[in-house]
């Protein structure tokens, strides 16, 4: 008997919180944009974060035809996994117009930097996931890439100086998109 309703109605409850809680820090961006100044590398990490929400709710869509019945255990790393979209979308922006009265830059410097190690768990847990479940073989060009995707935002936190997690920053997104287009076209 299959159990993928039980486990897509649960990854997408997890999922519509995630990408709410993004959208709603977006709106605090917007609504304090008069006191409080924008920052386009927080907001650029937000638009790649956006993205991958919605190919993973894609992704859980097409789960069915891939597999129908899972164990505790694989539901469980769906779950990590799906948890791990929402703790980046937590952390990236502010919920308050407390949290960024320094401007959205100082608050990505003090807080919002450490969505980037909860992005690069997705990753890894992503890879994982594929490789485990699914047998996909991690010498494929989408492995190199993940690897890629999971080393440079762990980069981009340790990252010190405005100019070397900008970089990485303006890196990723091109790295982002090709990766988005080869998802979509599997």
């Amino acid at each position: 008997m299959s159990n993928f309703p039980i486990v897509a109605t649960v990854l997408s409850m997890i999922l519509g919180l995630s990408v709410t809680r993004l959208l709603l820090g977006a709106l605090t961006v917007f609504r304090i944009r008069r006191v409080a100044k924008p920052d386009w590398v927080a907001l650029v990490w937000a638009v790649m974060l956006f993205t991958m929400q919605l190919q993973f709710w894609w992704a859980v869509n097409a789960l069915s035809a891939v597999k129908q019945t899972f164990s505790f255990l694989e539901f469980l790393l769906l779950v990590m996994l799906t948890l791990s979209l929402f703790v980046t979308a937590a952390l990236l922006l502010p919920s308050r117009s407390e949290d960024e009265q320094n401007g959205l830059r100082v608050y990505f410097e003090q807080d919002g930097r450490y969505a980037l190690l909860s992005l690069s768990t997705y990753l890894c847990l992503g890879l994982i996931v594929n490789v485990t479940l699914f047998e996909a073989s991690p010498v494929a060009l989408w492995g190199l890439l993940d690897v890629i995707m999971i080393v440079l935002p762990i980069g981009a936190f340790v990252a010190r100086s405005r100019t070397a997690y900008a970089g990485i920053t303006l890196i990723y997104v091109p790295i982002n998109v090709i990766d988005m287009l080869i998802s979509l076209a599997n």
